[in-house]
């Protein structure tokens, strides 16, 4: 629970329309986003992969990792996030090991299946 109110206190609330483009495959990450209300869809080359609604974390992986955004995420209704900026990401994370270990195990789970 204390690294959820550590999320959330590192955050800056913000909202998007429906049809934004949230993150650019093939770009740097400089932040990633907790959607709290609405749905997204992610897409790889763009062909549509996944799609994610509230409690979803989106662009954290490219954060970790420091490689580009492995896909493009799109509002699909209107967003209501948490949007997490690099430096306060990494300070999150030397924070809360706990947090930076799991996000590792979910990078290292990601790369061992592609």
């Amino acid at each position: 629970m204390r690294d959820l109110s550590d999320l959330a206190a590192s955050a800056r609330h913000s909202s998007v329309p429906a049809n934004w483009p949230l993150i650019h495959q093939d770009t740097p990450a400089d932040s990633c986003y907790v959607i709290l209300d609405g749905t997204v869809s992610v897409a790889i080359a763009g062909t549509t992969v996944a799609t994610l609604d509230a409690g979803a974390v989106v662009g954290e992986m490219a954060l970790a990792t420091g490689r580009l955004r492995n896909a493009t995420v799109t509002a699909v209704t209107p967003l209501d996030l948490l949007h997490i900026d690099a430096a306060e990401f990494q300070a999150l994370l030397d924070r809360r090991p706990a947090l930076r270990e799991a996000l590792l195990a979910r990078v290292n789970a990601v790369a061992a299946t592609a």
